[in-house]
């Protein structure tokens, strides 16, 4: 007998005040034995407004086909692999798919942000998957923290001193990556995490903390609604990018 849940799950993506949504993202839920399988992804595209809207839907349309993979994996009363093994082949498979793209299309340039967390609920552990700057946080009881670091210009002259994080808020090379998909040699960042029953992921693309600092960030426990009151208010300031927010919680 398959229990019910124990998690609790939101999305929310806004165009803000581009003509186009670049940002894509995912909440796909897997059920295997002996639980579910979640994969929860957002992307954040570049290299132009259509090329940059292609590249974020064919990472996490490759991702998800991964996740799904696995899942007929399990199904099918095989041995289970690590979880970080899984989301490694995940994100080299849409590394291939992104820079495949790029190519037929004729598009330099393309690519894409993609931070993801596929969890297994029967564990209460999971892998993040990271590269560009969107970003993960962990949040609970106990507040919000970061997991990710950025893979931008900026973000690497704050970590070796050279800028404060005000100067680099401003700086105007402050969207340039340094590592994204179909970016050649393109290096991604696993993290394994492990939750406690009221702890949870969240993965939002860099429309909401350019806007609205973290600081500021309350998660209720309406998880939906609390995702769509963050992205309210970073259109009430500006609205100037894509925005998209998705998140799970342990129950």
């Amino acid at each position: 007998m398959r229990l019910a849940p124990r998690f609790q799950v939101a999305a929310v993506s806004h165009v803000g005040r581009r003509q186009n949504n670049e940002d894509f993202h995912r909440v796909l839920r897997l059920e295997v034995p002996p639980g579910d399988l979640l994969l929860l992804a957002v992307a954040d595209g570049m290299g132009g407004m259509e090329a940059g809207e292609w590249a974020s839907k064919v990472a996490i349309e490759a991702l998800s086909q991964a996740a799904r993979a696995y899942a007929e994996h399990l199904k099918g009363g095989r041995s289970a692999v690590g979880l970080p093994r899984v989301m490694e082949k995940a994100f080299t498979l849409a590394q291939r798919r992104v820079e495949g793209e790029a190519e037929r299309l004729g598009k330099r340039g393309m690519g894409t942000t993609l931070t993801a967390l596929l969890y297994a609920d029967w564990l209460k552990e999971g892998v993040v998957g990271h590269i560009g700057d969107s970003r993960a946080y962990r949040f609970g009881p106990q507040g919000l923290s970061r997991l990710t670091e950025d893979h931008s210009w900026v973000a690497e002259r704050v970590r070796e001193g050279v800028l404060t994080p005000t100067e680099a808020e401003r700086h105007p090379y402050r969207n340039v990556l340094t590592r994204a998909l179909g970016l050649p040699e393109a290096r991604f960042d696993l993290l394994p995490v492990r939750l406690l029953p009221g702890e949870g992921v969240l993965l939002v693309t860099d429309g909401l903390y350019g806007l609205l600092p973290e600081e500021e960030w309350l998660l209720g426990k309406d998880l939906q609604g609390s995702l769509e009151a963050l992205v309210a208010e970073a259109l009430r300031r500006g609205g100037d990018d894509n925005i998209t927010a998705v998140a799970l919680r342990v129950e």
